[in-house]
Parts: structure tokens; sequence; C-alpha cells
């Protein structure tokens, strides 16, 4: 899971850190990846990599001790269900996300642990996993919750785990890359969503669906109009 998280970090830092003349329109920040990132998450970044790899071999322990619902054969279970499986952890980490995200803005829990992840007010690709070592192993626990719970294929949990790892990095590189999106895609969230909660805090709490800050009133209230005014400039009708 480390070198995952690591792989998601460099991948949107060596193509975006030098501000690509074709991108400029959807830049969401104001300051460049070098003016915003600092030492102090390069640190906690490292902090939380550690720890993910530390739940990695909690993890492999628990599989070869036959306490997941982890399998290598498939055989087990039939095509179909790799899709299936892939797309019900997803949701799984969807919900959890959003409400372990409202737990950790309980006053007494924000103010001692997700206030460093608030540190960074205008997010690069360091920011994604800049966190207190509480909020890492919450952030990461995802992944054998998923495990236990349901049966998951070895390649597809891999899978799962890159894909989360990666949104969480698009969620905090200042970019904007999907505004042009058909609007049948409204319904997931983009990279202005958690850019806003970074500078708003009591807004927009979601991952990758916008139905659960739809459903509870927590989408900030310019949300929809942001990311309609970068489709416009997508578009190049501004």
């Amino acid at each position: 899971m480390p070198l995952l998280a690591t792989a998601a970090i460099l991948l949107f830092w060596v193509l975006l850190k030098a501000r690509p003349i074709g991108l400029e329109k959807m830049l969401i920040t104001k300051h460049s990846f070098f003016a915003s990132f600092t030492k102090k998450e390069r640190n906690r970044t490292l902090t939380s990599l550690l720890i993910f790899m530390g739940v990695g071999l909690l993890l492999d322990w628990a599989y070869k001790a036959g306490f997941t619902q982890i399998y290598t054969s498939t055989n087990d279970y039939n095509t179909a269900y790799l899709f299936i499986s892939f797309f019900f952890a997803l949701a799984i980490n969807d919900v959890y996300f959003y409400f372990s995200h409202r737990f950790m803005h309980w006053k007494p829990i924000f103010t001692r642990v997700h206030y460093i992840h608030h540190q960074s007010h205008e997010p690069n690709p360091w920011s994604a996993f800049s966190f207190h070592p509480i909020e890492a192993v919450l952030q990461i626990a995802i992944v054998p919750i998923v495990a236990l719970i349901i049966p998951i294929h070895i390649y597809v949990l891999i899978g799962f785990s890159s894909f989360m790892l990666l949104v969480s990095v698009y969620g905090h590189c200042g970019y904007e890359l999907r505004a042009n999106k058909p609007s049948i895609f409204n319904i997931f969230n983009n990279s202005i969503h958690h850019n806003q909660h970074h500078q708003f805090v009591k807004y927009n709490y979601g991952l990758y669906l916008n139905l659960w800050d739809r459903i509870f009133k927590t989408n900030h209230p310019t949300y929809t109009e942001v990311t309609d005014e970068f489709k416009q400039k997508e578009r190049g009708e501004e």
C-alpha cells in the first residue's frame, strides 16, 4: 500500500508540478506546488506511508491466519463477481469515508487529529496523506474492513486500493481535470469538491459520489456554480 500511495503522489507531482501550458484554465489553487508544499506535509505523509505499510503487514498476517475473505483462485467465484466485488468495495468505501469524515469534524476529534490535514490550505499531491497518525489508521482501515466483510480476489483488492489512493491524490492535485464530463456523471465528485473542503472546512465531506453531501445538505453552496465555471473554461466559452 505505501508503494501504491507513493506512486500516486509522484504521478500527479511529476505531471503537474511545472504547471502544464494546456491546463492553466483548469488550475484551482493560486500557488505552485513548490509554494504550497511544506516539510511538515512531507514528514507527515512519510509517517502515514509507514502506517499504511504496518496495516498492510497486519492484513497479510490476517489473510494467512484465515481471518479475511480474500481469495486467490478465480474458480472460487465467477468472473462477474470479480467486477461486482470491485464496485461493492467502492460503495463500502464511499459510505465509510463520508461518515468517518463527518466524525473527524466533530470538534473534540478535529482539534486533536483532523486539523493537521486541514493545515494544507492549498492542497498539492503531498497533502493527500498528510495526516495525524490516528487519521492515517482510520483512512487506510477501509482496506482490511473490505477484506473482512466481503469475499474479494487479491487482485481486485489491490485494484480497489490503487483506485482509492489515486482518487485521494487527484482530489488534492489542485487541478480540475474532469470539468467537461457529461452531466450524467455529475453524481461523481471532482477535484473542486475536495479543494473547497480544504478552503471552507465545513462542507463537501464525500469521496466518490456526491450522493451523501446532497442527502445531508453538506455541499458548499457554490460547488455546482464553480464546477460549471470550470466546464465553461474548458469549452472555451469564457
